[in-house]
């Protein structure tokens, strides 16, 4: 239960990730210019990373665990999601370089936290 309420907003995000990518048509509409579903990816996969890491270091996680949870976990979420398109969701796709964005995301996200929070810890440490 600890757990859940924890990464409830991380559960969120892998919720509506999952249901962007495999429903036929989620209603959304890309930009229309060259590589705009990979900006996409990214996007989504930014916010996946940034909430898996703010929310382990809200639950003290530290050291290979939050590497883990932060950055691994989503980037396999990513992996699988792109072979469950592939797989079984016509006319969905799987591909390589959705994958590389999805990456990519998690990356960013996962360092954008990592530098805000180191900032507020130096804020904080300094000021008291």
């Amino acid at each position: 239960m600890r757990l859940i309420r924890g990464y409830w907003k991380t559960i969120v995000v892998c919720i509506g990730i999952l249901y962007v990518s495999l429903v036929r048509d989620p209603g959304i509409s890309l930009p229309s210019f060259v590589g705009a579903d990979k900006w996409v990816h990214g996007l989504m996969y930014a916010i996946l990373g940034a909430m898996a890491c703010w929310d382990s270091i809200r639950m003290e996680i530290k050291g290979w665990r939050l590497g883990l949870i932060s950055i691994v976990l989503p980037i396999v979420y990513g992996g699988v999601i792109e072979v469950i398109q592939e797989q079984w969701f016509a006319p969905r796709s799987g591909e390589w370089m959705d994958w590389g964005a999805d990456c990519a995301g998690v990356i960013i996200g996962v360092t954008t936290i990592w530098i805000i929070n180191r900032l507020y810890k130096k804020i904080c440490v300094k000021n008291g």
